[in-house]
């Protein structure tokens, strides 16, 4: 067995020496696949969702502009939705016991009101047409149809938060089948609302309505199952002091500026395929492309919950590690095989019932964004690693170099390439994932106890 003092590199804390004394601790392979599949299951589905979505508003009185509003509306509700998912990393890092369980909660429940009183502000005042028709350049048809789109998107925020703090119990009990179970009933629910809602309100704000039943319906069953597993949590080591609520702000909020800061690329590029050769038709192609390839990506969404929980020495790392990159490739695969014409025809014409006129600009869109699960999943254990450390404001770092890349390449693409339409956006952010994964793996091995898990 190797010499603990020649991996330490002089580290001394505790949380270092457990590294070590695990050096050599690894999981079967069935325990990372009962804990993950069921993850990764529910990150699927709930992607499957949003082309569930863009299929039924392909189904509405007009499709183009409802597709290209549904767009601009989710990007903007997504700024303010997007914190959400941290908070669960938060809750997920916190919850030593009972105690520091309702902490972590209390702290992301004064970051939701924030976030939806931000919200409003940008709905329900003239913020709404500065934003979409100015910043964003939709024509004054899109403007109109969005606006009512983001009305019903103010649920987004409230529902997602709910969720994230209920389903940490769930998670560290590693009862994780129990959210795929939810996400099947909100998928169901949202199969049976998608055949419905666009016969009966094919002018109505149906994407957005859609998408909101399905997730406050999971919020609604996450809090459910919760009260079997919020019991069971153990109570904190008396001798052991508790983290104050002033902590845990301070280490949620780089993650929640890192979240707000990733999702303002997805805006930045409807603006700049508005400014295209013809972009309603880039704008629809681009949302059920990008709607699509989420499905895939969607496998890496949760490998931070596999770092907490499993890493904990060089060769859990390094599982892990080989673990998230097979998922990656896997993804890979998936999305180059479904831009093929004879594949992606079928796809996006018959199973989703995608407009005839946006199918080219899908799949051109398409084959662009295929290297974004790869990307993200370097980006997710790397940032994941650093989270774990409380490396927080690195994370948001990382995810700024994605944003200022994807911008740039969007902008560029705008500008210099027209013609390329949707595509410019997948390859932009196709880019700006890359930008962050690399970050992220620079950052981790500057921090000598994020190296003595990989030395």
């Amino acid at each position: 067995m190797e010499r603990t003092d020649d991996l330490s590199n002089g580290l001394t804390t505790a949380e270092d020496s457990d590294v070590l004394l695990t050096a050599h601790l690894k999981y079967p392979l069935a325990d990372l696949l009962r804990f993950y599949l069921p993850l990764a299951a529910t990150s699927v589905l709930m992607m499957v969702t949003h082309s569930v979505v863009s299929g039924a508003i392909a189904r509405t009185m007009y499709p183009t502009i409802a597709l290209a509003a549904y767009s601009v509306s989710y990007s903007v509700g997504q700024v303010f939705e997007s914190p959400c998912y941290a908070m669960q990393r938060i809750c997920l890092t916190f919850t030593t016991g009972k105690k520091t369980f309702r902490k972590a909660a209390q702290v992301t429940l004064i970051i939701l009101g924030a976030l939806v009183f931000l919200q409003s502000l940008v709905t329900w005042t003239p913020l709404s047409r500065y934003v979409f028709m100015n910043l964003l350049g939709v024509s004054d048809e899109v403007y109109h149809v969005a606006l009512v789109s983001l009305k019903v998107l103010i649920l987004w925020p409230i529902s997602s938060a709910l969720r994230s703090i209920f389903q940490t119990p769930i998670v560290v009990k590693k009862q994780t089948h129990f959210m795929t179970i939810n996400m099947l009933i909100r998928v169901l629910l949202m199969f049976v609302a998608a055949a419905v809602l666009p016969t009966i309100w094919p002018n109505g704000p149906v994407g957005a309505s859609i998408l909101m039943l399905g997730l406050s319906t999971e919020a609604v069953l996450a809090f459910v199952v919760s009260k079997r597993f919020i019991p069971p949590l153990e109570d904190e080591d008396p001798n052991e002091p508790i983290i104050g609520h002033a902590e845990i702000l301070r280490f949620a909020l780089p993650l929640v500026f890192a979240s707000v800061v990733q999702t303002l690329g997805r805006p930045i590029i409807a603006a700049a395929l508005s400014r295209t050769v013809n972009p309603d038709v880039s704008l629809a192609g681009y949302q059920v492309a990008l709607s699509y390839s989420f499905i895939f990506t969607a496998l890496t969404y949760n490998i931070y919950h596999l770092v907490i929980i499993f890493v904990k020495g060089k060769a859990s790392f390094k599982q892990a590690k080989r673990f998230s990159s097979a998922l990656g490739i896997v993804g890979l695969v998936c999305l180059l095989l479904s831009s093929l014409p004879f594949i992606g025809n079928w796809v996006f014409g018959t199973m989703i019932g995608a407009p005839l006129d946006t199918l080219p600009e899908t799949l051109k869109t398409l084959a662009f964004v295929s290297f974004m699960p790869l990307m993200a999943c370097f980006a997710e254990f790397y940032g994941g690693m650093l989270i774990m450390k409380r490396h927080t404001s690195w994370v948001t770092v990382a995810k700024c170099a994605n944003v200022v890349i994807t911008a740039a390449l969007a902008m560029a693409g705008a500008r210099l390439f027209p013609g390329m339409g949707g595509a410019i956006g997948t390859l932009a952010m196709a880019a700006g994932s890359g930008a962050e994964a690399l970050t992220c793996y620079i950052m981790f091995n500057r921090f000598p106890e994020c190296r003595v898990y990989a030395s």
